[in-house]
């Protein structure tokens, strides 16, 4: 049966069991499983460890391995470096407190209210983790762009001439672009956070005549900060590693970004020692993130299962002015997220007709991309490498999570940590190790697609461990007691009870493994060559050379194959990723 993602600790305190043939498991509550054949254990381990290390350690260290630190520092003290480096850090940082902001709100209507509609809400919010960024640049551009969907209502409205909002290809568009497609993942996790929160200290309070902002400010407030610190540290790594949107939405050197800068000094001045240098130094800092989310999310994790949850309100029991500023709220929440989707719809059945070049309704587009052999390749290769990636990271992160949830290994929260480094560091990198690590073996592939499998499974991998983690650690302790009991062994529990429940797991692991190979866009862009195109790909040079249309068309394809993933992990899989 399926098991809904639990971010609770309740599944933490596992004891061990003994594989011994004659003898039941006997649980001894340490947090680690001790007497389950370790060399077993081990052995299994073996196999998403090798995959990190072959496919994602040695290529990200062969890229760093020819730099000095003459030519570190000669890098790092370049003005044009710095001004990078600078300007990636200003804005990661406004984009977070703005995703933040406007993500705290929507956390507190989620986990205290109960209105009809809510579980579709809370579904909305997982479409961020299953989109590609290339749509999110497609969809502003039709949404905010001189000839877009807001300027053409106004223009109109108003009898304007020429646009009034000038938006796009400015520091405007970045943030506002980021801001879309990170808020959610703030209003996920601190939602989550609160609703976990507890109610009997905040009861204990109101009996001592506490109002309710110092209730707030004393006691919700520090129980949420390590949720809010830890979903901010996320959506900074996001917006610090963001390129398609920098690179289409910034349109200058001006607003040039770490990933971008070492994508045009690898591609297309061929500097790699610079391009390693700066990818040395966005490694260092994602990572140091990295490590700090995770940190910060344990200690949120454990500190939600210290109370009984909070219970929800009614909406209608709500004052008229509470209702008014929820109501717009989820308005615009829906429009935000919905609106730049629909757009791209709306415009794939779009086209241009006669000398006048009217717009008119049609399918040519759709028709172009089935009959045009590149584009419709592009389809079948992002299915392809999507489904490999999804075969390649599910077993190994099930693996890696299993053993590291369960306490099977020694230093496991360490090996957990390991198992999140591909987050924090940029896949344009990793697919410049590859290259690298082709050059060092002297092996030349007439065919790259095997390369974009292996860079994504790596990519998708973190995905997989941390959803599959949360579901493992979210199954009860009593369930496995009682299989011992009946004198089960470690194999046939498994089998029998841990691995129907972690159903919704799989599944999600599996939908969200998939859309991450389906929409990259970093790594396939570097390692992708004519005999291997991606959709990402496709989109983005038809949205270079200005054929809007035809980029619709395959964005609505790639939205409607990530959106038969997001349909699984709404219907049968976890609640929660990270």
């Amino acid at each position: 049966m399926a098991c809904r993602l639990a971010r609770s600790s309740r599944g933490l305190g596992y004891g061990a069991l003994n594989l011994e043939k004659n003898n039941p498991p006997v649980f001894t509550g340490g947090g680690r499983i001790n007497r389950i054949r370790p060399s077993v254990a081990g052995s299994l381990f073996i196999i998403p460890l090798a995959v990190l290390a072959v496919f994602f350690l040695l290529p990200v260290l062969s890229i760093f391995k020819n730099i000095g630190a003459a030519d570190f520092l000669k890098t790092l003290q370049n003005s044009y470096y710095q001004s990078v480096i600078g300007f990636t850090f200003l804005q990661a940082a406004v984009s977070t407190v703005s995703a933040v902001l406007i993500g705290l709100p929507g956390a507190w209507i989620m986990s205290h209210l109960d209105f009809k509609g809510k579980r579709f809400i809370n579904s909305l919010t997982t479409v961020p983790f299953v989109l590609p960024s290339v749509l999110v640049v497609l969809g502003f551009v039709l949404c905010f762009g001189n000839s877009g969907i807001i300027n053409s209502l106004i223009m109109k409205i108003a009898s304007l001439d020429k646009p009034p909002l000038k938006i796009l290809y400015s520091f405007k568009a970045i943030i506002m672009a980021h801001t879309f497609y990170n808020f959610p993942v703030s209003l996920r996790l601190v939602s989550s956070a609160w609703k976990q929160s507890g109610r009997s200290r905040i009861e204990a309070a109101e009996i001592l005549g506490a109002g309710r902002i110092r209730i707030f400010f004393t006691i919700t407030l520090p129980a949420l900060l390590p949720s809010i610190i830890a979903s901010a540290s996320l959506v900074f790594i996001f917006c610090f590693m963001s390129f398609a949107i920098i690179l289409v939405l910034g349109g200058g050197p001006a607003f040039t970004t770490i990933e971008v800068e070492i994508y045009r000094l690898a591609r297309i001045t061929l500097d790699i020692e610079a391009a390693a240098s700066l990818a040395l130094t966005g490694a260092l800092l994602t990572g140091l993130l990295t490590y700090i989310y995770i940190k910060l999310q344990k200690r949120a994790t454990v500190a939600a299962g210290a109370d009984s949850p909070l219970s929800e309100r009614k909406f209608t029991r709500m004052s008229v002015q509470e209702r008014v500023f929820i109501i717009v709220y989820l308005v615009v929440v829906i429009v935000l997220i919905i609106g730049p989707l629909a757009a791209v719809v709306f415009r794939s059945f779009q086209g241009r007709a006669g000398w006048r070049g009217d717009i008119v309704f049609t399918l040519k587009s759709y028709r172009t991309v089935f009959s045009s052999g590149s584009l419709f390749k592009s389809v079948g290769n992002s299915i392809l490498f999507a489904t490999g990636a999804m075969l390649i990271s599910v077993p190994a992160g099930l693996i890696a999570a299993y053993a590291t949830a369960r306490g099977l290994i020694r230093f496991s929260g360490a090996a957990e940590t390991l198992f999140m480094l591909p987050m924090g560091v940029s896949s344009i990198v990793l697919g410049l190790g590859y290259y690298s690590m082709l050059s060092l073996i002297s092996v030349n592939l007439s065919n790259r697609g095997i390369l974009i499998v292996l860079a994504h499974s790596v990519i998708a991998m973190p995905f997989a461990v941390r959803t599959l983690t949360t579901g493992i650690r979210g199954i009860s302790k009593s369930l496995l007691e009682a299989s011992g009991t009946l004198g089960a062994g470690f194999v046939r529990t498994f089998i029998r009870i841990e691995l129907p429940l972690l159903k919704g797991s799989l599944i999600s692991a599996a939908a969200f493994a998939f859309c991450i190979s389906a929409g990259e866009i970093n790594a396939a862009l570097i390692l992708s060559d004519g005999a291997s195109p991606t959709m990402p790909i496709a989109v983005y040079r038809l949205i270079s050379s200005y054929k809007f249309f035809g980029a619709c068309a395959m964005g609505s394809i790639l939205m409607l194959i990530c959106g038969i993933a997001f349909y699984l992990i709404d219907r049968y899989g976890g609640s929660e990723v990270f």
